[in-house]
C-alpha cells in the first residue's frame, strides 16, 4: 500500500531521479504535455506513462524510449484501461500527476462533474491501489475559489458560495475529494493561476478567457463597459515558471498534505493592467489600425449586470453572446480575490525558483498575440 500523509510527513519527499515511473493524466492538455516533456529532459532513464483518450494528439517530442501512451479516459472506472495495462500500472506507477480536467467554462455542471469530479475520484481510486506509489500531485486551479473575495490561503478552501462557471464548482468539488484522500494517500494540491503564455519569448500555445481580452480591448464598441475596480489583483502566471516548479515539487520539493499556489500573489491591479494594454497596443506596429485606444469604462459588478440584463431584452444577439462567453471570467476583475503564496515562493526557493515579473510577462504575451494575429499567422 502507498504511504500515507502521516507517514510521509511534513519534510519534503528527496526526489526519485532515474527511479521514477510517473502517470501523467491529462497527456495532451497544456499542463500535462509541458510537464511530460520537462520530466524527460530532467530525468533521463524514467519510466513515464501518458493518459490520453486519442493517442494521435500526443506530441512527437514526447514519443521517446521509456514513454508509454494508454488510451484510456478517466470517466471510466479503472481509467478506462484493459485489465492488463491496470495490473502493469498498478505494479509499476510510483508517481501520479494528476493534470485532466475540463476547462470549459460553459458547460453544464453533470457534463463538467464527468470529467473533473468523476475522473478525480477514479485517479484517487487507482491510487489507492498503486503498490509503489510515493506520491499523487493533483493540479488544480485558482478558480476552484469561485467567487470568495478576499486573501486565499494556501489551504483547503471553504465551500465558495458562489461560482461563476461550472468549471469553478467542479474544481472545488475535485479538490474536496483530494483533501479527503490526504490520510491514506500521499496527495498534495497545487492550485494554479491563469497561464498566459512564455516568460521569455511571450509564446503562447494555449488561448485562453485572457487573450481574448487582449484581442477584445481597442473594440470598445463591441463590449463597452466592463466590471472592474482598478485596485482589484489580477493573477497571471508563465507557462515555463509553472512547468518548472511542477518538476521541481515531484523530484524535490513534495510535500504530502500540502497545498501550493502557483500564483503571482498581489499580481498587478486591474487598472495597471489596462494602462500596459494601452501602451502596448499603441507602440505595436500591428495595431496601429486601432488607434486611438480607448479602453471600455470600468463599472460595479452590480452595474454591468443590468448592462447585460438590458442587451439581453433588448435582443441584441451578437453582444448578448459575447457578454454570456465573457460572463463566466469578467466578473473577477471586480472581485478582490488575493491568492497567498509566500509559503509556495519559500518553498520554491529552495529550488531558485522565483517567478518572472507579471507585467513583463504580460507585455511579451501581448506583443507575441499581435505579431501572429492570436495564434492565426
Amino acid at each position: 500500500m502507498p504511504a500515507s500523509a502521516q507517514e510521509s510527513g511534513s519534510q519534503p519527499a528527496t526526489g526519485n531521479g532515474s527511479g521514477a515511473c510517473a502517470l501523467v493524466t491529462g497527456a495532451t492538455g497544456l499542463v500535462g504535455s509541458e510537464l511530460a516533456g520537462r520530466l524527460l529532459e530532467v530525468r533521463p532513464g524514467g519510466r513515464l506513462y501518458l493518459l490520453t483518450r486519442s493517442r494521435q494528439r500526443i506530441p512527437d517530442k514526447l514519443l521517446q524510449s521509456g514513454v508509454s501512451v494508454l488510451e484510456g479516459d478517466v470517466r471510466a472506472p479503472g481509467l478506462g484501461l484493459s485489465s492488463g495495462k491496470e495490473e502493469e500500472l498498478l505494479g509499476s506507477v510510483t508517481e501520479i500527476i494528476h493534470c485532466a480536467a475540463d476547462t470549459r467554462f460553459d458547460l453544464p455542471l453533470e457534463e463538467s462533474r464527468e470529467v473533473n469530479v468523476t475522473g478525480t475520484a477514479h485517479v484517487l481510486a487507482l491510487a489507492e491501489r498503486c503498490r509503489r506509489l510515493t506520491r499523487l500531485l493533483h493540479v488544480s486551479s485558482v478558480y476552484a475559489a469561485g467567487r470568495t473575495c478576499g486573501r486565499i490561503p494556501e489551504e483547503p478552501l471553504d465551500p465558495p458560495g458562489r461560482y461563476s462557471s461550472s468549471y469553478q464548482q467542479t474544481k472545488f468539488e475535485a479538490e474536496q475529494l483530494a483533501v479527503r484522500a490526504m490520510g491514506a494517500l500521499p496527495v498534495a494540491i497545487v492550485r494554479i493561476s491563469s497561464i498566459i503564455g512564455d516568460s521569455t519569448t511571450g509564446r503562447v500555445r494555449q488561448f485562453n478567457h485572457v487573450h481574448q481580452l487582449m484581442k477584445l480591448f481597442p473594440r470598445n464598441h463591441l463590449l463597452p463597459l466592463v466590471p472592474g475596480d482598478p485596485r482589484a489583483p489580477v493573477d497571471l502566471v508563465a507557462t515555463d515558471w509553472v512547468v518548472d516548479s511542477l518538476a521541481w515539487l515531484l523530484d524535490g520539493g513534495f510535500v504530502a498534505g500540502r497545498v501550493f499556489h502557483l500564483c503571482s500573489g498581489p499580481g498587478f491591479p486591474v487598472g495597471e493592467m489596462i494602462d500596459l494594454t494601452r501602451r502596448v497596443f499603441e507602440t505595436h506596429p500591428k495595431a496601429t489600425r486601432w488607434l486611438p485606444i480607448r479602453a471600455p469604462r470600468l463599472v460595479s459588478l452590480a452595474e454591468y449586470e443590468e448592462f447585460v440584463s438590458h442587451t439581453r431584452r433588448q435582443g441584441h444577439r451578437l453582444l448578448s453572446e459575447l457578454t454570456r462567453v465573457l460572463g463566466y471570467f469578467l466578473p473577477h476583475l471586480a472581485i478582490h480575490q488575493l491568492f497567498e503564496n509566500s509559503r509556495t515562493l519559500l518553498h520554491l526557493a529552495a529550488g531558485k525558483l522565483a517567478p518572472p515579473p507579471v507585467r513583463d510577462t504580460y507585455a511579451r504575451v501581448l506583443a507575441y498575440c499581435l505579431d501572429t494575429d492570436w495564434g492565426r499567422d
